[in-house]
């Protein structure tokens, strides 16, 4: 027969209590498995299960359904590490891509609302390293893709990057200090930017006095206990649970590698309940209050008074007669959905380890699971046929002759060679190696690889190139002897 308790042991016991009460609420709270099969039909079971046959023993996805704020379809299929075959499971952590941009604008939002910061400050209040470009870039610009700084992976591209080589969070910032000029004046034109992500990840951690790791887990992940959410922050850092990620090749399939330690325009690694969470925060707005989620879906608005489907790192708008909130992501061999639909109270979550995975299983598991909500599909036309066009123009070999020589970008620091080989305008780089430029589609451009873009020449002594989301760098005609 037992005596009375101390009061340490009762103080252990208490301790114990709240511990199980807090596990039980957690669990609660994460996983609701028991809606699952009173919410999902055998059909549609059956349905997915087709989709995602041919991921048997390969790399594959993830996949979650929300309905009604639950997570009533959650399953893995494939492989998360081909090597050791360990499967896919609910619980494997991947790398989102830029669906963290959505994280990152929710912090700006946060700390807007909080006082710390304003979305209309010129970024040089918090980031006085930038250059003064003569216009003001605002925090605004850069959550709608609207600022005009170069993108980062362009950049760095034009400058010799190859797959597989580092980015770290600095960089963006150091691409920044030695930009010459912007690609646009600020909101008049829609271009796509990490760079511009990565540095309001910077300005989070100023405006806060907080690393942007330790802010989004204190603020953010804690809150709406999303625990398996984690920022990397350093390169090769350990993950628990992480799944490796892959490419298809003659082989097989080959380690891709995610060589770098960059954050607020990805640079995160999740699970599909913790994002069903997420998703959820968006009809509750628990996490953050009503005006800050009411910010969120605020669409980015040019100069010119058109309105933009981007909001704050969403895109925001119309799905098949549906209202919806979404955005993909892709690292590495990584591939990440999101898509919501507000007025159902529910979505589609998918993560994948392949670089691979069917651009159309998003939207195949919608119709799976919401097809009796959503207008038809729109019927896609058919691809074009290929044709070879004909160049719009001929340089002479005089014209040729005289744009041989070495061009450097103070921007980016970085150097080319061109020189005319059997009638053909050649380019040389020391991690490229050499290319070949072709006549473009106006007189005096040349297109050449997918890193270098279109070169267009201004006289014989420069040319600027275009590449997607870097527009009119200068290159200059130098003379190193």
């Amino acid at each position: 027969m037992t005596g009375p308790l101390s009061s340490a042991s009762l103080a252990v016991t208490a301790r114990r209590c709240a511990l199980v009460s807090t596990a039980f609420l957690t669990a609660l709270t994460l996983a609701p498995h028991s809606a699952q099969a009173q919410v999902t039909t055998l059909d549609e079971r059956a349905a997915v299960g087709e989709l995602m046959a041919d991921y048997h023993g390969e790399p594959g996805a993830v996949l979650a359904v929300v309905r009604e704020g639950k997570v009533v379809f959650a399953e893995g299929y494939g492989l998360a590490n081909l090597e050791h075959g360990i499967p896919l499971g609910r619980e494997t952590v991947l790398d989102i891509g830029s669906v963290a941009k959505q994280f990152t604008s929710f912090a700006i939002a946060l700390l807007a609302d909080e006082g710390k910061l304003s979305l209309d400050d010129d970024i040089r209040t918090h980031l006085p390293e930038v250059p003064d470009f003569g216009d003001v870039i605002t925090i605004r610009h850069m959550v709608h893709h609207m600022s005009g700084l170069r993108e980062i992976y362009t950049s760095e591209g034009i400058a010799g990057r190859q797959n597989g080589d580092a980015v770290q969070q600095a960089d963006a910032l150091r691409l920044t200090e030695h930009m010459h000029e912007l690609n646009f004046t600020p909101g008049d034109q829609y271009l796509y930017c990490n760079t511009a992500y990565m540095m309001l990840a910077d300005i989070v951690s100023r405006a806060s006095g907080m690393s942007f790791p330790d802010f989004m887990q204190e603020r953010v992940f804690a809150p709406a206990g999303m625990h398996h959410t984690t920022v990397m922050s350093k390169l090769g850092q350990s993950i628990p649970g992480v799944a490796e990620s892959y490419s298809p090749d003659d082989d097989g399939f080959v380690r891709v590698f995610d060589n770098s330690s960059l954050y607020g325009a990805g640079g995160m690694y999740s699970t599909v309940d913790d994002l069903a969470l997420w998703m959820n925060n968006y009809a509750s707005a628990a996490v953050g209050g009503p005006a800050v989620i009411e910010q969120m879906q605020e669409q980015g608005v040019l100069n010119n008074g058109e309105e933009l489907s981007y909001a704050f790192g969403i895109n925001v708008g119309e799905l098949r007669g549906q209202r919806v909130i979404r955005h993909t992501g892709s690292s590495a061999g990584f591939r990440a959905s999101f898509t919501y639909f507000p007025e159902l109270d529910g979505g589609v979550i998918t993560l994948s380890n392949r670089s691979n995975i069917g651009g159309q299983m998003p939207a195949e598991l919608l119709d799976i699971f919401f097809g009796d909500h959503l207008d038809p599909a729109p019927v896609q036309p058919d691809a074009p046929e290929d044709e070879t066009d004909e160049p719009a123009w001929s340089p002479s070999a005089g014209q040729l002759g005289a744009l041989a020589g070495t061009y450097y970008s103070a921007e980016l620091q970085t150097i080319y060679t061109l020189y005319v080989e059997d009638g053909v305008l050649m380019g040389s780089h020391r991690r490229h190696g050499t290319f070949e430029l072709g006549p473009g589609g106006e007189e005096m451009t040349f297109d050449g690889p997918g890193f270098f873009g279109t070169a267009t020449f201004e006289g014989d002594d420069a040319f600027r190139i275009d590449n997607g989301r870097v527009l009119k760098l200068l290159f200059t005609k130098v003379d190193f002897e």
